[in-house]
């Protein structure tokens, strides 16, 4: 007699059929083959996750589809979109299907399989004949599907973007002979195709923000160049103006004089030498005036970078006020109060060239208002300020220009750091436009604003080094008035 199975464990016989291992076999395998496929289908999805930040969207739509076929054992595989704002669903990526066939399908969201499944929110399952299946006869006889006798079996499924909507479906097929999709199949595509969805959405997403960057940078460009046409306009009406008038005095004075000297037989009067002197004295200061507007012209439009030294700014200040004192009283400015709140060295890292530029720009242009507005009088005064401060936790020494004039209008006060915008009769308008480009190139920060008493105030900062702490100072701040009454003002320090 034969012996049955026993059990070492136990010691009890068992009796094992042979039908009923062989249904344990096949259980175990198909189990095993369903758990690799779920290794599959997460590693697909992980995949897609990884790809997304580097990956173009035509690609990862591709490669949806690839891992998709793939996966599921399916033959083809076919990704419709959704058109933005639209009801149209067109094929993105494939696989298996002819080029041709891809790129001529097209349907309404609504109609047919995929169109039906994009209206419903639905995966769907679909063995042999698609028109029992409910949802897509959804209460007809579904008269635009066709069975296909070539396709054992299909799933569809919505790609579903990260808000809810649908942008688009995915599609599986197996062709005959093959074993059918089951409703677990159904279950993990559904997943997978939610997943992928929420891939798209995001990739379109990142696809139409760098659409709108690319638009908004072209639209930069056009109003670029649509500012620099305007300033190429208002640069060329400024450069006419302030050419003519020179070239006007130049021609008249050559004019005068070419009558006047007409007669070479007749001798030359002293009066005649001393008009001559007069007229070749305006020709020289109109040239000297067009070399001087060239120059400006050409450091707006290649400005040097700064060449930067560690400078005692007291220095500069000190010494643009020496240099320009004769020009300021011919101007009729009749008094500088010159104001150092320190008693160490201001040390700034400068061009001070540059530096001193601005500090000369800004003084001309407070003699040049106070004139205008009042003409030359006893009570024409410019303050300069110099002093340590804090702009945003950092140390800085602030330069303060302060004149007692009208002021600036108040609409124009906007305007005044704009190149080619001027008030005067003479005048490119780049004086302020430099100074603000200067001071930017140096770090610092320039401001304007009209004094409640009366005149305008300019102060610009730069960045301080080795700030030591000042000791308290008297209320006064070590002032030095200059009174311009012909007589050079003392320089040096004002402690």
């Amino acid at each position: 007699m034969t012996d049955k199975p026993f059990s070492r464990r136990t010691g009890i016989k068992t009796v094992a059929s042979a039908s009923g291992g062989a249904r344990s076999t096949g259980s175990l395998v198909r189990s095993k083959v369903e758990h690799e496929r779920r290794e599959r289908q997460i590693s697909a999805l992980y995949e897609l996750w990884r790809a997304l930040p580097q990956t173009e969207s035509s690609r990862l739509l591709q490669m949806v589809a690839e891992r998709a076929t793939v996966t599921m054992d399916a033959h083809t595989c076919s990704l419709l979109l959704r058109e933005r704002g639209g009801d149209t669903l067109r094929v993105a990526a494939q696989v298996g299907l002819p080029a041709d066939v891809a790129e001529s399908v097209t349907m309404l969201v609504g109609e047919r399989i995929a169109g039906r499944v994009a209206a419903s929110g639905q995966a769907i399952l679909v063995n042999k004949d698609p028109r029992q299946h409910p949802v897509l006869r959804d209460g007809g006889s579904a008269p635009d599907i066709t069975p296909r006798p070539d396709v054992e079996s299909a799933l569809c499924a919505p790609l579903v973007a990260m808000d809810g909507g649908i942008v688009g479906v995915l599609c599986l097929s197996r062709h005959a002979p093959a074993l059918p999709f089951t409703e677990g199949d159904l279950r993990m595509f559904s997943l997978f195709a939610a997943q992928a969805g929420a891939v798209i959405s995001q990739t379109r997403t990142v696809d139409d923000l760098t659409r709108a960057g690319a638009e908004t940078a072209k639209m930069e460009r056009e109003v670029e160049r649509t500012a620099g046409l305007v300033a190429l306009g208002q640069l060329a009406a400024s450069i006419s103006h302030e050419l003519r008038n020179p070239l006007s005095s130049i021609k008249g004075a050559a004019q005068f004089l070419l009558a006047e000297f007409d007669d070479e037989e007749t001798p030359v009067t002293s009066e005649q030498i001393a008009t001559l002197r007069d007229f070749l004295g305006i020709v020289v200061e109109e040239v000297n005036g067009l070399g001087a507007l060239t120059t400006d012209l050409l450091e707006f439009a290649r400005p040097t970078p700064p060449e930067r030294m560690r400078r005692d700014l007291r220095e500069v200040v000190q010494h643009e006020i020496g240099f320009l004192t004769p020009e300021l009283e011919r101007l009729g400015v009749s008094r500088i109060d010159e104001v150092i709140a320190l008693t160490n060295p201001a040390w700034v890292e400068v061009d001070s060239a540059q530096i001193g530029g601005v500090l000369r720009n800004l003084l001309l242009n407070a003699a040049q208002a106070m004139t205008t507005a009042s003409g030359v009088s006893s009570n024409n005064t410019i303050t300069v300020t110099l002093q340590r401060s804090t702009e945003n936790g950092q140390p800085v020494y602030a330069i303060v220009v302060e004149d007692n004039g009208p002021g600036v209008p108040a609409p124009l006060l906007p305007h005044l750091w704009e190149s080619f915008f001027t008030t005067k009769a003479r005048g490119t308008g780049l004086g302020l436009a430099q100074v603000k480009r200067t001071i930017l190139a140096h770090n610092g920060v320039v401001h304007v604003e009209n004094i409640r008493t009366g005149g305008a105030r300019f102060r610009f900062t730069l960045p301080a080094l080795d700030v030591p702490r000042e000791p308290r100072l008297p209320s006064a701040m070590f002032p030095t008035a200059t009174v311009l009454s012909g007589v050079a003002p003392t320089n040096g320090y004002h402690t």
